[in-house]
């Protein structure tokens, strides 16, 4: 696999990564830019679990070949300074927690902007660190920030939201003052929407921290029992959780409160923006901490005294839909209700790149495919579910599906399925009104 291919700033030079089909070694190549040639390799990264090179190099100085490479070896993605011929000059960056992404630098190549978590893997926060390694926070407010840097590097736009500011645009100077351009105003202002709790539960290894999101109605009242939907995507690169205005939820959540409900998600362990070790515990057995930690969800719901624990749906779509799959036959007293779109069935008919990253083949890994294979479990289904595909889907293709279905007639159970024509992965455009109100309506008529 060749992937991350940057020019260095003479042009003379291509810096490549490449990986093996095992996606667990990685050689940084570089290559003549006039005859292709091979020159050398500059550095190699072995992982028992794997190497995920993202970025490409990153030159800070257009007059020097020396280069940043981001690289999660230490437990967290984190910045290194090498020269062209593979020496790394400084490791510039130690910290304990996931850089995001590199914004720019200043034109002399002596500071380097980028974007990182901070210690709560909820915000996104801005630094600038220099090539001694001396670190400063830009962003003064916890919450989601976007810096965009001017040309001379002197000055900083900062758009960020955060749990209780809708939006803010700041202006910084070279020295980190910072001026207020605009505050917007809340647009939800005058509409009945309800509140969301952002918390930390133990995951199922009895130590690790998830964040938690509960959203309660507007008119929520603590004597009553409310039935819940949880709403779960649980794989890898994505995070459900922010510290953003409505902290990373839908707008039909909050709808779906209104109804008299409770929408609730946790952030397990194998999702993003936590390092390393959080991540790939989902290595090789793709499903199964993951459902633990969910059901430490579950637990949580039923410890509070308002929700009625008789009453959980879950919904979730691609990896989600697998989860909402596994959840609703291994773990089938937990959930009454279930809605699953486009969801993975079985890993050994999912594109390689990914699939084989985080389960290896089918041939070295037989008992993990086995153990994740949804259609293993049908015949413990007791809720009601409802699948939906999308039948020109090109990423989860609809056989995963269509298996599943094809497992619930063999063992006389009644599923329901729902197609959306011509959809790919997602349901875009005016049809994904039909389908929030599908889900919705689903839930809300089957967890009575």
């Amino acid at each position: 696999i060749k992937t991350n291919l940057a020019f260095t700033p003479d042009e003379k030079f291509v810096l490549i990564a490449e990986l093996n089909r095992g996606q667990n070694d990685m050689d940084l190549n570089l290559y003549e830019t006039a005859t292709g040639n091979f020159v050398r390799t500059l550095f190699n990264e072995k992982n028992s679990k794997w190497v995920e090179p993202e970025h490409v190099a990153f030159f800070p100085n257009s007059k020097s070949n020396n280069f940043i490479w981001i690289s999660e070896k230490d437990g967290f993605n984190n910045l290194y300074y090498y020269s062209i011929d593979g020496k790394l000059i400084k490791q510039l960056t130690a910290n304990k927690f996931p850089t995001r992404e590199i914004i720019g630098a200043n034109p002399a190549g002596t500071e380097i902007y980028f974007k990182a978590t901070g210690e709560k893997g909820i915000n996104m926060l801005a630094y600038k660190i220099d090539l001694k390694g001396k670190q400063t926070l830009i962003t003064k407010d916890e919450g989601v920030h976007n810096v965009v840097i001017s040309t001379d590097g002197n000055w900083f736009f900062d758009e960020y939201s955060n749990h209780s500011t809708p939006s803010k645009s700041l202006f910084y100077d070279k020295n980190l003052k910072a001026k207020t351009l605009l505050e917007s105003k809340n647009k939800y202002e005058g509409y009945e929407i309800g509140t969301a709790e952002i918390k930390t539960i133990k995951a199922a290894d009895g130590t690790t921290d998830l964040y938690t999101r509960l959203i309660k109605p507007s008119n929520f009242d603590a004597t009553k029992k409310y039935p819940v939907l949880v709403y779960v995507y649980g794989g890898p690169h994505a995070q459900m959780i922010t510290n953003s205005y409505l902290d990373g939820a839908n707008l039909w959540m909050y709808w779906m409160a209104e109804q008299g409900y409770l929408v609730f998600t946790v952030d397990n362990r194998g999702s993003d923006n936590r390092g390393f070790a959080f991540e790939s515990v989902i290595h090789a057995k793709l499903g199964n901490n993951e459902i633990d930690d969910q059901m430490k969800g579950v637990e949580y719901l039923k410890s509070l005294s308002y929700v009625d624990g008789n009453r959980l749906a879950v919904h979730g779509w691609s990896y989600g839909g697998f989860m909402t799959t596994s959840l609703m036959t291994r773990k089938p007293d937990a959930f009454k209700v279930g809605v699953a779109g486009g969801p993975v069935i079985d890993w050994k008919w999912y594109e390689i790149m990914y699939g084989e990253r985080y389960m290896d083949t089918p041939a070295e890994n037989q008992k993990g495919f086995d153990e994740a294979n949804v259609t293993n479990y049908a015949k413990d289904l007791k809720g009601k579910l409802l699948l939906i595909h999308g039948t020109n889907d090109d990423v989860v293709v609809e056989q995963h599906n269509l298996a599943l279905v094809k497992k619930f007639v063999e063992l006389g159970k009644q599923i329901d399925y729902f197609p959306y024509p011509m959809h790919k992965h997602n349901v875009l455009g005016r049809d994904r009104v039909h389908l929030i109100q599908k889900v919705l309506n689903y839930v809300i008529e089957y967890n009575k």
